[in-house]
């Protein structure tokens, strides 16, 4: 009787506790959370959102096996297709699901300053959504966002924070075979691997510096003395990015950073640590410019 009661109690007990566990999870899947939810049963089987955003639910549909689905975050779901509680969901119901290269218009959003957040050229925006002039954009509404990047947004910085205007002047690309006479020596910002070098490439491209591979969450060393001019994330797809002065007209630029150490007015000496590569990236890129114009740092660097 005794060992009954005792195994009794034995279930009670584990039943309490598994109930805690279940009121945890329950919280830690409540739509309200930002964090991604991912089963792994869906690793091998994950589908790519469509280029448009817009799938149609099946038999059986939830928010949360729809994000594990496409691998995205429930709360964006319950957002942007105005689901209300319960969340519950209807065979042959259209939802829309956020695309990395897909933006929904905010208020006083324009062409221009979505190609400057973006890195983008506004041609292609206009392009790509097929918008007529005025290109008024309408607050709500979603537009692709090309995938080629647009360097030439740090010229409208480089303009502002360096040179104190914000006339934009059309570079010319050279081949830039002769070496700038009296150019500094400038150093190395990582001793990486180039993964994707200055010039140009595809039909009228430019990539204005270069991608340097060199593991995550690595340090990252100013290559030159100088003066920090900016400092900002305000360009997506640069992530942080960082622009220093130095003398002769030459200006570094290191963008997609993960960390970093420095702000606005800052001197900064030769090979002192910046910035950290991201957390989630191997590589960051790297440009070197003089007079305003990208040149090659192979030419330059030591």
């Amino acid at each position: 009787m005794n060992k009954i009661i005792f195994i009794i109690l034995i279930f009670f007990a584990f039943g309490c506790q598994n109930n805690k566990l279940y009121d945890g999870l329950k919280e830690n899947l409540a739509p309200e959370k930002e964090a991604k939810i991912f089963d792994k049963t869906f690793s091998s089987n994950d589908i790519n959102i469509p280029l448009n955003g817009m799938i149609i639910v099946k038999e059986n549909e939830t928010i949360y096996s729809i994000a594990n689905k496409y691998r995205v975050v429930p709360k964006d779901i319950i957002e942007d297709n105005n689901l209300s509680k319960p969340y519950e969901l209807k065979p042959n119901q259209i939802l829309f699901l956020r695309h990395d290269n897909i933006y929904i218009v905010k208020s006083n959003d324009t062409v221009e300053k979505i190609s400057k957040r973006f890195a983008v050229k506004k041609s292609q925006i206009i392009k790509l959504n097929k918008l007529k002039t005025p290109f008024n954009l309408v607050v709500g509404n979603k537009i692709l966002i090309p995938l080629l990047k647009d360097f030439s947004v740090v010229d409208l910085i480089i303009n502002e924070k360096v040179y104190d205007t914000k006339q934009i002047t059309k570079n010319e690309y050279t081949a830039n075979i002769e070496k700038i006479k009296n150019a500094p020596v400038f150093l190395w910002p990582a001793k990486g691997k180039v993964i994707k070098s200055f010039g140009k490439f595809g039909k009228g491209q430019h990539y204005d510096g270069i991608d340097i591979m060199f593991g995550k969450n690595k340090p990252i060393y100013s290559a030159y003395d100088g003066k920090v001019a900016f400092v900002g994330s305000q360009i997506k797809k640069f992530g942080n990015l960082i622009i220093i002065k130095h003398n002769q007209s030459w200006v570094t630029a290191y963008s997609n950073l993960g960390k970093y150490n420095v702000k606005v007015g800052d001197k900064i000496k030769k090979q002192q640590i910046i910035a950290y590569t991201p957390d989630n990236k191997n590589y960051f890129h790297f440009q070197l410019r003089h007079n305003r114009n990208p040149v090659n740092p192979l030419s330059y660097l030591n």
